[in-house]
């Protein structure tokens, strides 16, 4: 119930980021043209698991996600915000797929005046996966808001695409993009990593479990960057929910190694639910294997 609570808290604070995020700074070009799950190729990006696609427009610009509620990826325009917003979610969800509206609405009522959901209908993505469109619309400070999002379901979690915005023609142009969602089957099954990887990760699930922090962060580096995420704020996360986990477990799906370095995709699994593993490599320093995140830097 606390993860369902947490899908809902994931619009209302895109609703809030859409209205105080800053300018950052552009993307690098890919250095090739072949989108993985660990190489951000500017208008395409891979989801390491559930292994997923999606397109966006080419010129619009990583922003800071809420990364510790499963939005994994978040993009906007490069010009002054507010402006529209589009992102992929991946989160529990322990019901239907025909009851994911109701868990968007308490939240933003929160946030929000007259919040109304416009629409929730069944419809269907491009290899016929069964899928939900839900739109809602409420009132921010005076500023009529639209929130729309594109859902469907992968076992026992949601795997949705949202956009938030003022504007009805920006949800018709970005309603392609959307539907560019597109799973690639046989990615998301468990994969076996050297013995000195799989000491890493039980080392670290052990260290979480026994809500031991300072310990939880000796397994990242101190150059750690995830999507502008920096070591203290892996800490600050730690620090806020590490006390409610009682069970963890790591699941990797794909492991490529690379010297010093490891690129990986994954779950984590805890008594709250199934959640994407974030961070995308591993970097060995002294002989011991780091977290090292993504190093995509989107701060301003």
């Amino acid at each position: 119930m606390k993860r369902l609570i947490v899908l809902s808290v994931i619009m209302a604070v895109m609703l809030l980021t859409w209205a105080s995020v800053a300018p950052v700074h552009p993307q690098d070009s890919a250095k090739d043209d072949t989108p993985t799950f660990y190489h951000l190729v500017p208008g395409t990006y891979v989801n390491g698991w559930p292994r997923c696609t999606i397109h966006y427009p080419k010129d619009w610009i990583e922003r800071p996600g809420l990364t510790w509620a499963g939005q994994i990826f978040l993009v906007s325009p490069r010009e002054p915000v507010p402006g529209p917003q589009f992102s992929l979610v991946v989160s529990p969800l322990p019901l239907p797929l025909e009851k994911f509206a109701e868990t968007l609405v308490p939240v933003g009522r929160s946030f929000l005046q007259e919040v109304t959901i416009v629409s929730d209908k069944p419809v269907q993505l491009r290899d016929g996966s069964p899928a939900r469109e839900v739109e809602i619309r409420g009132v921010w400070n005076g500023t009529p808001v639209i929130f729309w999002s594109l859902a469907t379901k992968k076992g026992d979690v949601a795997v949705h695409v949202d956009v938030t915005t003022m504007k009805r023609t920006t949800v018709e142009y970005l309603k392609t993009f959307s539907y560019s969602l597109e799973f690639e089957p046989g990615k998301d099954e468990p994969v076996k990593v050297p013995s000195d990887v799989q000491g890493f990760l039980d080392s670290w699930r052990n260290d979480v479990v026994s809500h031991d922090v300072a310990k939880v962060m000796t397994h990242y580096s101190d150059r750690y960057l995830n999507s502008g995420g920096k070591k203290g704020e892996a800490e600050r996360f730690w620090k806020q929910f590490i006390g409610s986990i009682t069970s963890f477990e790591v699941g990797i799906t794909e492991f490529v190694p690379a010297g010093d370095r490891a690129y990986l995709a994954g779950l984590k699994t805890d008594n709250l639910g199934k959640l994407i593993l974030q961070e995308t490599s591993i970097i060995k320093e002294n002989g011991e294997w780091k977290w090292y995140g993504n190093q995509r830097d989107v701060v301003p």
